[in-house]
């Protein structure tokens, strides 16, 4: 985290612990309704510009940049031949480049990765993830007048003022901030009359409740998109052309079964990425947890793929039974 931006966290009331989260003391909070503003830790940004950038990404990703050719917001994976996710993203054209937002750990393996297909492609791919940190903003609509340049069109931004404000491409009416760190400051120090400070664990949760899957090293070239659930949120395409691992996606979809997908889950214990959850009634593996996190409830919360002939199983983990939840969104 760069120096100048963790002192401000600080001097706001935030602890940042060894491992770069970022907690701050608070109240309790109504995740559905207290306007909440969150610094984020655990993602990384690279910037992606250059004229040969969309045909670049298009013919990498597969999500389809055409959709966005204005500047505009995506989720979207990069995946193996095999199909299998590399990562996945969030996608934003600003107009003059595309940002990649993803988990941090992932980073060092995606940049160089990236690099190995651009060849004689006029592209250059940067971190910025220090100069430009993120902030997610939960529950403003209501607040939106302290800010004229809040999106809230799903997938829209704006840019205003060394800013980019997005309204998150997973529909779930978050937002999110980035820019030049000056910037961020001037307008999280504005927004602390109006908003709760709270730590980067609350986005973790928030974006579990929204279905929104995030890959990590642990998790890495295990699942193909739609066992994910990136066809519900509108991150794949089926229609696009040709993309690393295309034919086994495609394949699945017009000719397969997808046997396995994302749900939704709660526990009173904790989960961890890489538990596995057992069906008490065969004694057998029908599941894995891929991302988690604690509710101020004290609940908690997490995604697992899970095969979908056992989701009416009772689903133990440790002799504890799981609650399966209601996704926010449609799966066909």
């Amino acid at each position: 985290m760069q120096e100048i931006w963790q002192a401000f966290l600080e001097q706001e009331g935030a602890t940042i612990q060894e491992n770069g989260v970022i907690e701050f003391t608070h109240s309790d909070i109504n995740l559905t309704e207290t306007s909440l503003a969150t610094p984020l830790s655990g993602f990384a940004m690279l910037a992606v510009d250059g004229n040969d950038r969309q045909p670049f990404l298009h013919g990498q990703f597969i999500n389809d940049l055409n959709l966005i050719e204005e500047p505009a917001a995506q989720i979207s994976a990069w995946c193996n031949a095999k199909g299998q996710l590399i990562t996945n993203f969030l996608i934003i054209n600003t107009g003059i480049a595309y940002l990649l937002i993803f988990k941090e750990d992932l980073k060092e393996f995606v940049q160089n990765r990236l690099r190995m297909f651009v060849m004689r492609s006029d592209v250059t791919i940067k971190d910025i993830s220090d100069s430009s940190p993120l902030v997610g903003l939960v529950n403003c609509n209501d607040i939106a007048s302290l800010n004229k340049n809040f999106p809230t069109n799903t997938g829209q931004i704006n840019a205003a003022d060394g800013l980019i404000f997005i309204c998150h491409p997973d529909g779930s009416g978050r937002q999110l901030i980035t820019g030049s760190i000056e910037a961020l400051k001037k307008n999280v120090s504005n927004f602390n009359n109006s908003l709760t400070m709270t730590g980067s664990h609350i986005w973790d949760l928030l974006d579990i409740r929204a279905g929104l899957p995030w890959i990590s090293s642990l998790t890495q070239e295990q699942y193909l998109p739609q066992m994910l659930n990136l066809d519900a949120l509108k991150g794949l395409s089926y229609q696009k052309g040709c993309y690393p691992g295309q034919e086994v996606i495609a394949r699945l979809h017009y000719r397969g079964e997808v046997k396995k997908r994302l749900s939704l889950i709660q526990s009173e214990q904790t989960l961890s990425i890489g538990d596995q959850l057992i069906s008490e009634q065969s004694n057998s593996k029908v599941g894995t947890v891929i991302n988690s996190a604690r509710s101020p409830d004290g609940l908690c919360y997490a995604l697992a793929v899970i095969m979908l002939d056992k989701l009416n199983d009772k689903i133990i983990i440790e002799n504890q039974e799981i609650t399966i939840l209601d996704l926010p969104y449609t799966i066909e």
